[in-house]
């Protein structure tokens, strides 16, 4: 197997296995959210979301690109034996990040009162942002340990972390708000469960480094590696800072400007960019490891068929998924959150809008482009789009809340998604497959309105048996559909074929639908020749 197809098996291996951990850890989080979300009122519910955007400001100054320097270099040292140096830019890793994300906690702890009062506007939270306050250091462990274990492509070990951690709150969360805790009860199950998560990663961690040479203890061996890390990382950090600082205003105008019953359907409309989450992040985490292994100066051929065919074949799996979730993103909420969140379904429609930009390279530019080393490119770009983001976030939440922070959201992704499409064409002379994404959107939006006019035909109340009716008429319309246009062709049928054929559990249950997908594109093709 070449190079290349050998990185997209790998990589299509450690898809599936985040997927699948993914999807495990999706349930357990989602069945405690849920019940938390039951157990709470809207009000209380919005109070918790509310409460952790104090630590997620702290947060932002707690890895200074530290975690993505881990995965960039953890991947190619592995790639060249180069072991020794893995594990010392680990243990340097490591230590940074605890150092600082014990001292940020602290902060936190020491300035709660001032930070409910302040940052958030909720006086009455000060005990709870103190709760809160481990919750930094612990998170800032569990990402360090999520990037290892992505760079050393162990994603077995890394779904075990992601799976503890969401049956910890899963369990805890909703049993504390049920003995009569309330928020607070599902502030301290959210703690907790990243205070596990990163303990068992810690150890799955350090004992998969464990071997060969024992790292060095020389200070200078110390520094290298950090000045080394930090050279790649700084940059992404000053992008991300400067990303997330806007994130961070965006949260707390919705505090000041929107009331905790709004911000509570909103946190459960955010439960559906997680069922997203379950396709975009399998994706996602194994795309930078996987571009990390090709230079563009040494391989540019290879290097844009890497990105091209991530970007068809992420818009293959992530776009219809969206159009489903959006279009039943009534049944859904009322299924599973009752009728108590009324303005749930309009969020989750609008959320779902940027998924459908995977097709323009959402999920691959940043990733590409930071694996050819060229962070400070992805600086500016971040800067351009938060500046941007500037002039119409304030005035659109201002005025509509939550649905102007979702307008803001759309905007934003559609304006990086052009200028990142700018940049590797003319950097790398990357281009998509503009036609694709095209017939994927067609398809996509033929299949959803065919499931929303077959949902229509039960009576609303329903909930349950118009989600099951609508999923099953579009996943059939779908597969119909799709050969027939050219969203799914030949090539694209041996090519998942070929790499989902590694995964040895998966592949009897695909290999049907793949024969009938190219039992279609033959008739297809076989009527045009007539």
């Amino acid at each position: 197997m070449s190079r290349l197809g050998e990185a997209a098996a790998i990589s299509a291996k450690g898809s599936f296995i985040t997927f699948v951990g993914s999807s495990l850890s999706l349930l357990l989080s989602a069945g405690g959210g849920i019940l938390v979300a039951r157990l709470l009122s809207p009000s209380d519910f919005g109070l918790f979301g509310v409460a952790l955007i104090a630590p997620g400001l702290f947060s932002l100054f707690s890895d200074w690109g530290i975690s993505s320097a881990l995965t960039r270099f953890t991947a190619r040292y592995r790639s060249e034996g180069r072991h020794r140096e893995a594990r010392e830019l680990v243990r340097g890793g490591f230590v940074f990040k605890l150092a600082l994300g014990g001292a940020l906690s602290v902060a936190l702890f020491l300035s709660a009162d001032w930070a409910a009062a302040v940052l958030i506007r909720r006086p009455e939270a000060g005990g709870l942002l103190r709760m809160i306050s481990p919750l930094i250091l612990s998170q800032s462990i569990f990402s360090t340990v999520l990037s290892v274990l992505a760079g050393s492509e162990m994603m077995d070990r890394r779904a075990v972390v992601v799976l503890s951690q969401a049956a910890v709150k899963g369990f805890c969360s909703p049993l504390l708000v049920y003995l009569g805790l309330g928020v607070s009860g599902a502030v301290m199950g959210y703690v907790l469960s990243y205070a596990v998560a990163a303990s068992i990663g810690l150890l799955l961690t350090f004992s998969s480094v464990r071997g060969g040479d024992m790292p060095s203890r020389d200070a200078s061996t110390f520094t290298d590696g950090m000045s080394l890390m930090l050279g790649f990382g700084f940059p992404l950090f000053l992008g991300s800072l400067i990303g997330g600082l806007i994130g961070q205003l965006q949260g707390l105008l919705v505090a000041w400007f929107v009331s905790n019953e709004e911000i509570g359907n909103y946190n459960v409309s955010l439960r559906f960019l997680s069922l997203v989450g379950l396709v975009t992040g399998s994706i996602g985490v194994t795309l930078f490891p996987a571009f990390s292994k090709f230079s563009y100066v040494d391989e540019p051929v290879k290097a844009r068929e890497a990105f091209r065919g991530s970007v068809r074949y992420s818009t293959m799996m992530v776009t219809p998924f969206a159009a489903l979730l959006a279009v039943l993103s009534g049944p859904i909420v009322y299924t599973l959150f009752t009728d108590q969140y009324p303005q749930a379904p309009v969020f989750s429609s609008l959320l779902m809008i940027p998924m459908l930009l995977v097709g323009m390279g959402f999920l691959s530019i940043d990733s590409f482009i930071n694996s050819q080393g060229d962070t400070e490119t992805n600086f500016k770009l971040g800067l351009a789009v938060n500046l941007l983001s500037l002039l119409h976030f304030p005035v659109l939440i201002w005025i509509w809340g939550i649905r102007g922070l979702l307008v803001s959201g759309i905007v934003s992704g559609l304006t990086g998604n052009l200028l990142g499409l700018y940049v590797v064409r003319r950097k790398y002379g990357v281009r998509l497959d503009l036609p694709h994404m095209g017939k994927t959107l067609i398809c996509s939006a033929v299949s959803a309105g065919l499931a929303y006019g077959a949902a229509g035909l039960l009576p609303s109340s329903m909930h349950l048996l118009n989600l099951f009716m609508g999923s099953a008429v579009f996943v059939a319309a779908y597969v119909v559909i799709a050969p027939f246009t050219g969203a799914v062709e030949e090539l694209d049928i041996e090519n998942l074929d070929r790499v989902i054929r590694e995964l040895k559990i998966v592949y009897p249950l695909v290999r049907p639908l793949l024969i009938l997908e190219e039992t279609i594109i033959a008739h297809t093709r076989k009527r045009k020749e007539i």
